[in-house]
């Protein structure tokens, strides 16, 4: 065809017409999408379905325009230039209007059921009674002789639930919200309405020299019918199949669907060397203890970095060295260059080793949100988690921390329930969830968490603190001091009494409170906790008046932060502190330059 034929021809068919037009429907289309969908939690997702199926509408919108035309006679083929008699101006308004309708809409409708389609699984999924695939794996007895083996049963446990988690026709819940009935106080139905489950998994070990006997049954909650039990009695060489052995019937007796790629990793060894094994359990046992104090974080550093020693090829082992080592750069136990250089090449090696990992995945996630603060990053890779380990409650929780972080509050909100359908007895959730109502001034909602994690773990000294600064927040000081007398006087938080004597402008009462834990050896963690908290003491001096007390105070704290500023100098806790005690002293300059730093 002659090209200005073909060109005329475009414009009599009135396909010119349909391509700007279409064009300005789908950008009036894909603008609302982004505007509106964000307030009805509609992921971020089906934009960019909206906008893929109205570029596939588009071709299609311009073929229809070049081959058909309305007429009064109907939808017919648009007949060839010669001896043509062209359209009324009517006809031609109908025809590509209705075209563009057509291939908008068609992109519209695909979009919106794809999303209401994922929308209704999610839903579905999180708030649909006890199912038949809801499963709770209780901990294990240790009936060993030597109570000391307590770990290597905890230790199965966690295997048995890390293996199951990794099918995603299972719901399984996390091992954190099943700690609490290790004495299995209640009935095994309370326990299935607590846990929205289903099943639970009870089982007991016993471990002698080198045998291992593990006795297992899975029992239906709602009438605790025993539907499968079995006696395993091996050499502990034979860990690994036993707990392969374990989880593949639990899955088969609820009629799980076992992907390959499913059954492979039900199936894998994570070392031939059991020692190595060993090590890494003793080091999960410190990594998982509840109230973990400095000591119990270090200590299990070195058991993972013995565990990698002993085995070089424990790709688990690195992906747990790493973790933990970003672990105790981000809660300021070991902030240091050395320590974030550990994370990186023990989360590198895992990489190396075994990339596909869910463990190897998370490693690398949490170097890049502790370490680098790389949230995109660690954001692409806790969603391939999400995505490939369903039952990862860890991943969520990580996921709704770094929406809180870049500002997305509705997403963090959702992702922390959706954590929560996985792990219903894990009061920090409810905890953290609070904090993020309170950034948004939403103090009815915040209070509603904080009372939830309280009926978890009535007298948890972080939850009453943050249910102490809430009264304080909105100005019920009587409340408050109620709350502050319900803290255990074993957990240490004089912070919360100091903060509280500020609001009530009882300054005196308050440096006395300040000094006397700064005189106390064991008051602090970590020494840049009594540095700052010195600092601190300066401006409550200055505020009850007394000036040179306040100089001193600032004077001891910046020589302290200075010091440690040089062992440390991207923790910017000390180095804010730093900034507030030079600025406490009068010195501008040097104030605004630690605080830059920070």
């Amino acid at each position: 065809m002659n090209p200005r034929n073909f060109f005329a021809e475009l414009k009599r068919r009135n396909v010119y017409r349909v391509a700007i037009a279409y064009a300005v429907v789908a950008w009036l289309l894909i603008q609302i999408a982004t505007q509106t969908f964000p307030f009805f939690d509609i992921p971020n997702w089906a934009v960019r379905l909206v906008v893929l199926f109205l570029a596939l509408g588009f071709p299609i919108a311009l073929v229809l325009a070049w081959a058909f035309e309305l007429t009064p006679q109907g939808i017919q083929l648009t007949p060839g230039a010669a001896g043509e008699v062209r359209p009324k101006s009517r006809m031609r308004r109908s025809l590509f209007w209705s075209l563009v309708a057509l291939g908008a809409v068609a992109g519209v409708v695909l979009s919106v059921y794809f999303v209401t389609q994922r929308s209704a699984a999610r839903v579905a999924k999180s708030s649909q009674p006890p199912g038949k695939r809801a499963v709770a794996v209780l901990p294990f007895e240790n009936l060993s002789e030597d109570k000391a083996n307590a770990y290597f049963a905890d230790g199965m446990q966690d295997e048995i639930i890390t293996r199951l988690a990794k099918i995603g026709d299972l719901k399984v819940i996390s091992r954190t919200s099943t700690l609490p009935y290790r004495t299995k106080p209640e009935k095994v139905a309370e326990i299935g309405r607590q846990l929205g489950v289903g099943h639970v998994v009870e089982g007991s070990v016993q471990r002698i020299a080198d045998r291992v006997r593990i006795n297992v049954q899975l029992i239906e909650a709602a009438t605790d019918e025993h539907l499968w039990a079995e006696l395993y009695d091996r050499n502990v060489a034979d860990v690994f199949e036993m707990q392969s052995e374990v989880a593949t019937k639990i899955a088969g007796s609820l009629q799980a669907k076992l992907s390959g790629r499913e059954q492979k990793a039900m199936a894998e060894k994570p070392t031939q060397n059991l020692a190595a094994y060993d090590a890494y359990l003793r080091g999960i046992d410190f990594a998982s203890r509840t109230g973990q104090k400095d000591e119990d974080e270090k200590k299990a550093v070195e058991l993972f970095a013995e565990s990698v020693r002993l085995d070089p090829q424990f790709a688990l082992g690195w992906a747990w060295l790493s973790r933990k080592s970003s672990s105790l750069y981000i809660l300021l136990i070991e902030p240091t260059p050395a320590r974030a250089e550990i994370a990186r090449s023990a989360a590198e090696t895992a990489t190396r080793l075994n990339p596909t990992l869910p463990e190897t995945m998370l490693a690398n996630a949490y170097y890049r949100y502790h370490v680098q603060r790389d949230y995109a990053g660690a954001r692409q890779l806790l969603e391939k988690i999400q995505r490939e380990v369903p039952n990862s409650s860890e991943a969520l929780e990580a996921l709704a921390r770094i929406a809180r972080r870049q500002s997305r509050w509705k997403e963090s909100i959702r992702l922390y329930e959706e954590a929560s359908v996985l792990n219903p007895r894990k009061a920090h959730l409810f905890l953290d969830r609070s904090w993020t109502f309170s950034m948004l001034r939403d103090h009815a909602r915040t209070l509603q968490m904080i009372e939830k994690a309280e009926a978890i773990e009535p007298g948890n000294a972080d939850v009453l603190e943050n249910k102490a600064s809430l009264f304080m927040a909105i100005g019920d000081m009587r409340a408050a001091s109620a709350v502050v007398e319900q803290i255990p006087a074993a957990a240490n938080r004089t912070d919360v009494r100091v903060i509280l004597f500020l609001y009530q402008r009882r300054y005196d009462e308050a440096a006395r409170a300040l000094e006397q834990k700064l005189a106390s050896p064991d008051a602090f963690l970590r020494p840049q906790d009594g540095s700052a908290s010195r600092e601190w003491l300066g401006l409550i001096r200055n505020l009850a008046g007394d000036r040179e007390g306040a100089r001193q105070a600032y004077l001891m704290a910046k020589e302290e932060l200075q010091r440690l500023a040089q062992a440390q100098p991207k923790n910017i806790h000390v180095l804010g502190a730093l900034a507030r005690a030079e600025a406490g002293l009068g010195n501008k300059e040097a104030a605004l330059r630690e605080a830059e730093r920070a």
